[in-house]
């Protein structure tokens, strides 16, 4: 089945809303926000955050008070190329056409550049038409923690005086002043956090040019994971086809848990603990890393795999009054990752045309060495001969014998220039202007050469098996004591010593069945 990406919207509640506004809209806090946007002043802020605090006081709730909620919004890469200020406005605006609340918006990248998303704080509360004032009909009184107390005494000392921090307001002074409406029940609901997916997502498809990079809304109710869609050319065709293997593997491994005895909700909760809990945390600390993801769908499935080994392991055990497995061993369980897909091989890489490049270049090396030796033995003789020739001349009467060194001495010598003359023209006759361009092209040889051997191999080498993780779960002692009384008992006997007794008799009737073929046979 073909799918797109998950939208990803998450929301959080906020106990501090004017520092997180400050936090997400300051140049000097963020190192990647391109552009801020607000509907509100930056007092209002101070007056939610006081009418919150002090009804939160009056309700007497424990906890902490929820100033504002917020969402974060994650981007498609491609939409860092709109203009900032505009794609700001237009997401905020989508949210502000359904709900007339105050707001704050910020386009942020994380450090790496890796995750582009929108924070966008909001109000619970629609603020009022007009403010609401209300008049003290009798003299109020207030302790330290701003709840209202019903007589003076309860505010002050034992000598009679105001204690610090309490106060006392008038009768005719007004002892409260509301700017907003009460929150909206709506935003507390699992419904709107799911509506506001729908509507992003929408909104974000509607701008989004690369068909590769529009969203979905990922279905929470099925234990399923969605496979993603690969367009033509599309840059991320291995990743993707990379993620779908393990999107089909953590599949095939539903189908088995439910066939094996698994119930839906079981399977359900393995993909919540699993996947949507390590996704979400994932992304609030490293935001949308492909391959963070990746890993976390690799212990996954690793995991469900192990359960579905543990209900096959389980299958014919005794239960307890709440369904469970009484254990008389304990049970090791393989939750291995699951491997990425094995990368097709190709064609072995061949090394025949690096391995010529090396035997052509150490030919004409081999030739250049032969001619330099031969050019050192002619200047040997040379030496040799003036030697002898500076000796006889020495001598007397011995004038034929110096002509005949001479003779021989000059012959030597050219010799000698064209012995040079030839170890010249052997590397330019292979395109090179000498012995040291010669030198380096063997060096660039050899490392091609070492570069291909090294990629066979790497790929002749096995693949590398992944180490294995195993999950103990231990024996469940009652119901080993119980094994060990229904034994010494002569009691009913064990799932595991009824499984052996099975596979004995089955064993010894195969056995029956084979002699009286063969006794047939000799008949």
């Amino acid at each position: 089945m073909n799918r797109r990406n998950h939208s990803f919207v998450m929301e959080s509640k906020l106990h501090d809303v004017k520092g997180r506004v400050d936090y997400i809209s300051s140049p000097k806090r963020q190192e990647n926000l391109y552009a801020v946007f607000s509907n509100v002043e930056d007092h209002y802020w101070d007056l939610l955050s006081d009418q919150n605090q002090r009804d939160f006081a009056k309700s007497g709730t424990e906890g902490t008070c929820i100033e504002a909620r917020e969402l974060i919004i994650m981007l498609p890469p491609s939409l860092i190329e709109y203009d900032h200020e505009l794609l700001l406005k237009y997401i905020t605006s989508v949210f502000l056409e359904k709900y007339d609340v105050g707001c704050c918006a910020a386009l942020h990248h994380n450090k790496s550049k890796t995750n582009l998303h929108i924070h966008l704080i909001f109000s619970e509360r629609e603020i009022r038409q007009e403010v609401e004032r209300k008049i003290a009909s009798r003299n109020m009184f207030y302790n330290e923690k701003g709840k209202h107390v019903r007589t003076k005494k309860e505010i002050l000392d034992e000598d009679g005086n105001l204690r610090p921090g309490c106060k006392i307001i008038k009768k005719g002074e007004v002892y409260e002043t509301n700017f907003f409406q009460p929150k909206k029940e709506e935003f507390k609901s699992n419904v709107f956090l799911q509506n506001m997916k729908q509507i992003m997502t929408d909104a974000i498809n509607e701008i989004v040019k690369d068909e590769n990079e529009k969203l979905q809304v990922f279905q929470k109710g099925s234990p399923y994971l969605a496979t993603k869609k690969i367009g033509k050319n599309n840059p991320k065709e291995a990743e993707i086809r990379a993620d779908n293997y393990l999107r089909r593997a953590w599949n095939r491994n539903v189908d088995r848990a439910l066939l094996t005895g698994a119930s839906e909700a079981e399977v359900m909760t393995a993909k919540q603990s699993q996947i949507d809990e390590s996704v979400a945390e994932s992304i609030r600390e490293h935001g949308q890393d492909p391959k963070l993801f990746t890993g976390i769908l690799q212990k996954a499935v690793g995991y469900l795999r192990g359960f579905v080994e543990f209900l096959r392991e389980t299958k014919y055990c005794d239960r307890d009054s709440e369904g469970n497995p009484l254990l008389d061993h304990d049970v090791r369980i393989d939750i291995t990752p699951e491997p990425l897909q094995a990368k097709p091989k190709g064609e072995r890489p061949s090394s025949v045309k690096q391995e010529a490049e090396v035997m052509r270049l150490q030919q004409i090396l081999n030739k250049m060495k032969k001619q330099e030796q031969k050019i050192y033995a002619i200047e040997k003789a040379i030496v040799n001969l003036e030697k002898d020739l500076k000796e006889v001349k020495k001598k007397w009467f011995h004038r034929k014998e110096q002509k005949e060194l001479e003779g021989k001495i000059e012959d030597k010598k050219v010799q000698l220039e064209k012995a040079k003359t030839t170890l010249d023209l052997i590397p330019t006759q292979h395109g090179y202007q000498n012995a040291l361009e010669v030198t380096k092209a063997m060096k660039t040889a050899k490392t091609e050469l070492k570069e291909v051997q090294l990629a066979q191999k790497a790929w002749d080498a096995p693949k590398p098996e992944p180490e294995k993780m195993y999950l103990r779960i231990p024996a469940n002692e009652q119901n080993a004591e119980k094994r060990e009384m229904q034994k010494s008992t002569g009691q009913k006997k064990s799932i595991h010593e009824r499984l052996e007794e099975k596979k004995r008799q089955v064993q010894n009737a195969d056995y029956v069945r084979q002699r009286k073929i063969h006794n047939r046979d000799c008949l």
